[in-house]
């Protein structure tokens, strides 16, 4: 590429110093180097402030932010795009962490990639996980793309009716400009879920066949543990609603109120119910409640097999008992009348 785009990579850090060298370290060793790396420090009170301070004051590329009290994940991953993508010459964006690793052609596969897709909005690598220590675990990669999937409605039920891997698509490279019209992170829980259905609206997803991310898993992520981590005082108004429901009133705010063609309007009412009404049947099945139910019900399918094979069982053994006993029977009549001399 002779004028190689300018890239914003925004990584959001926070108590994770253990890992930030080696994050860092394979940022900046990228062999795509026409990008800047924006720390964004969400009151971090380890060694993290040091160490970003550090790789910052050695390289050009490098810029740390911090905030002196913790704001939350969405407002932190807010800010790092907004830092990153402040100058207008940067037309792809990225998030990373600050716990992760990542192949030194991670984003020159990746800018690639858009480079020689203008319709796709969002270009991501196959994922690996690693423990703690950072060895590989036996978890294969999650698949998901919307390839050659031209129509708005096409990519639209395809992205409401997959599970969506969005942990992973969110820290895949995506233009800037798409980003910024789906709203970045808004608040809500599950806000990464939201924006990947939001840049469906406006592209391709492209999944790079390569094992590029090695992403760092600890506590498994939950709706609950995001209700204190993604918002610090106080946060927005009807977080405890079910994320679904969430989601489809910020999708009616965003795109059918501010609709001003009937027909257009009307579309967009569809999606969003189409949106709601299948997320809310993939957030149900993963409930507690659903799970003992369907416990319930396959404990009642199992006793039902249970009493009709003992009931079939109960009904053999009394044909065959009454059978013999009727032969049993004949026989002692014939052998008695034979001896009394009736034959």
């Amino acid at each position: 590429m002779t004028q190689p785009p300018l890239v914003g990579i925004g990584a959001t850090l926070f108590n994770r110093d253990p890992y930030l060298r080696e994050a860092l370290d394979s940022i900046l060793g990228q062999t795509y180097r026409n990008f800047r790396l924006i720390l964004v420090d969400d009151g971090s009170g380890d060694q993290t402030e040091a160490i970003a301070r550090e790789y910052a004051s050695r390289d050009a590329r490098v810029r740390y932010v911090r905030h002196d009290q913790r704001q939350g994940m969405t407002a932190a991953w807010r800010h790092a795009f907004q830092e990153a993508t402040a100058d207008p010459q940067v037309r792809y964006f990225a998030w990373a962490s600050d716990h992760d690793r990542w192949d030194a052609r991670w984003l020159e596969t990746l800018v690639r990639e858009m480079e020689a897709n203008p319709n796709v909005v969002l270009a991501y690598p196959l994922t690996r996980r690693l423990d703690a220590e950072g060895h590989l675990l036996d978890k294969p990669a999650r698949l998901f793309e919307t390839r050659g999937l031209a129509s708005l409605d096409e990519r639209w039920l395809h992205v409401c009716r997959e599970h969506v891997a969005s942990g992973d698509m969110v820290y895949g490279l995506m233009r800037a400009d798409a980003v910024r019209q789906a709203g970045v992170f808004r608040d809500v829980m599950c806000p990464d879920r939201l924006l990947m259905a939001e840049l469906a609206l406006r592209g391709e997803f492209h999944q790079v066949p390569e094992e590029l991310w090695f992403r760092r898993q600890f506590d498994e992520a939950s709706v609950a543990r995001q209700r204190t981590s993604l918002f610090a005082g106080q946060a927005p108004r009807g977080r405890w609603m079910p994320p679904w429901l969430q989601h489809g009133l910020a999708l009616w705010s965003a795109y059918v109120s501010t609709a001003a063609d009937p027909q257009e309007r009307a579309a967009a009412a569809r999606r969003v119910r189409q949106y709601s009404a299948l997320y809310a049947l993939k957030h149900q099945q993963k409930t507690t409640t659903y799970r003992q139910f369907g416990a319930m019900l396959r404990g009642i399918v199992w006793t039902r097999k249970k009493i009709k094979h003992y009931a079939l069982l109960a009904i053999f053994h009394t044909l065959v008992s009454t059978r013999r006993a009727y032969h049993r029977t004949v026989y002692e009549v014939a052998i008695f009348t034979r001896r009394i001399g009736l034959r």
